[in-house]
């Protein structure tokens, strides 16, 4: 009897030790469940979003990102860790003692420093004149003031100069962090538009997600266009070509001889009509006193010449 009874209290404990391992392992696959759901929800929550209300949830998602992002970029990416962007420019005013060699020196050095002419223009100051302009180039920018200087050196005077750089680090920075956090929502939205189940969230979706590549196109083209301007210098250069001054020569006086000549010719034509025009005036006016007296004179030389006559036959 004994024996049975404590045979029955070991089956009666095995059991309990049966039931407490069952409900072990039932609760750790509750929590399993519970965590996978979770995750799941975790996942689907920004479609559901889409569902309820498409611009809130891509603000949202462009709130948290930003505020992501700008962790990212405190973190690895501040100011320090990116090299210094400044964008040079110049202009420079010089005389020159020929326009055209001048200019072809500068295109000889442009081709040398492997830069480009971007604009040019010439000035024609009359018929065999001098000549003026300004020629626009974009140099790299380790030779922007070397190219200043040679310009300098290859110049009569320099009547005006002035350089400037422009710092535009900071602006690149948070133009690279914005394009970050704007690629991370278009890699969520792509997601978003992948699950979509209706046709209204992926109508919804694909015209946020087109929104962002367009803002995204926009700071690339901005950060493209700031990389240009710093790779490349600007130096607008203004050329005025001396004009020769004769008269440092040859005491003042013009050495175009046929300029000269023609100019005394037309002074003497001119100073020979003026005489024979007051001359002709003159007997014109004087006409009736000198008519009877160049009559009275020829009369008289009749005369002397017959008395000169009849006294020579007379011997």
């Amino acid at each position: 009897m004994v024996t049975k009874l404590e045979s029955l209290r070991k089956s009666l404990f095995i059991f309990s030790l049966l039931l407490l391992f069952l409900s072990a392992c039932s609760n750790e696959g509750s929590e399993t469940s519970a965590n996978e759901a979770k995750d799941s929800e975790s996942q689907n929550v920004g479609l559901d979003n889409f569902d309820d209300n498409s611009s809130v949830s891509v603000e949202e998602l462009e709130t948290d990102t930003q505020d992501q992002g700008a962790d990212r970029v405190s973190n690895t990416e501040t100011l320090q860790n990116f090299d210094q962007m400044i964008i040079y420019t110049g202009e420079l005013s010089i005389i020159v003692d020929n326009y055209t060699d001048t200019q072809s020196l500068i295109e000889e050095e442009i081709a040398q420093y492997g830069g480009f002419i971007a604009e040019t223009s010439v000035y024609q100051h009359g018929e065999n004149e001098s000549q003026s302009g300004y020629i626009t180039v974009r140099i790299p920018q380790k030779y922007f003031y070397p190219f200043l200087n040679e310009l300098e050196a290859n110049s009569i005077e320099v009547l005006e100069k002035s350089t400037n750089g422009d710092d535009v680090t900071e602006e690149f920075v948070d133009l690279d962090s914005r394009l970050k956090s704007k690629e991370i929502v278009e890699e969520r939205l792509t997601s978003f538009l992948e699950d979509a189940e209706n046709t209204e969230d992926l109508l919804v979706i694909s015209q946020d997600l087109s929104e962002v590549q367009e803002e995204i196109e926009q700071l690339v083209g901005r950060m493209n266009y700031l990389e240009d301007r710093v790779a490349l210098s600007t130096v607008t250069v203004h050329m005025e070509e001396r004009a020769v001054n004769v008269s440092s020569l040859h005491d003042g006086e013009t050495l175009n001889t046929l300029e000269r000549a023609q100019s005394l010719f037309m002074d003497t034509i001119n100073t020979l009509i003026t005489i024979f025009s007051r001359l002709f005036v003159f007997i014109i006016g004087l006409s009736p006193i000198i008519v009877p007296l160049i009559i009275l004179g020829f009369g008289v030389f009749l005369l002397k010449k017959r008395q000169k006559k009849n006294k020579t036959d007379q011997i």
